[in-house]
């Protein structure tokens, strides 16, 4: 078996990860991420349910990676870049290649964070005001 993140003083080359690896990973994070913003404002299940399928979806993560662009560093907008251009195999019913393509490399982005440990920058990424307002959107639209 190969190594996991789990196992106690477990480091990788982020080099040498592929750009579905980084996305895969980046996809559950921030699902996860998602699922505990809305825990602490519901308890409901259905209503945690509905709101966690809404933010996750493609189309929003494509709009939250416009909206963090500008602020990204060279290095993660490479790795943002590499998850965009990756080979698109199926594309959800309801989003566009581009939207698709966004979402992959904000995936990606989530994923390299995670690995080098950078959840601050993550968060600090997710609190700009403008994902903020956008995040309240979808919870207001959703609500209604």
């Amino acid at each position: 078996m190969t190594k996991s993140i789990f196992q106690k003083n477990f480091s990788i080359n982020v080099e040498e990860l592929s750009s579905f690896y980084l996305s895969y990973i980046g996809d559950a994070i921030f699902e996860l991420w998602c699922r505990q913003k809305i825990l602490q404002l519901f308890q409901n299940r259905k209503t945690v349910h509905n709101f966690v399928v809404k933010l996750v979806r493609c189309q929003n993560q494509a709009q939250i990676a416009s909206l963090i662009l500008p602020e990204l560093t060279p290095e993660e907008k490479k790795i943002f870049f590499q998850g965009r251009n990756g080979k698109v195999i199926s594309i959800p019913k309801h989003a566009t290649v581009k939207e698709y393509r966004k979402a992959s490399g904000f995936e990606c982005l989530v994923g390299y964070l995670y690995i080098i440990n950078k959840a601050s920058r993550f968060e600090q990424l997710m609190n700009k005001l403008e994902v903020v307002e956008h995040m309240e959107a979808i919870l207001y639209e959703v609500r209604n």
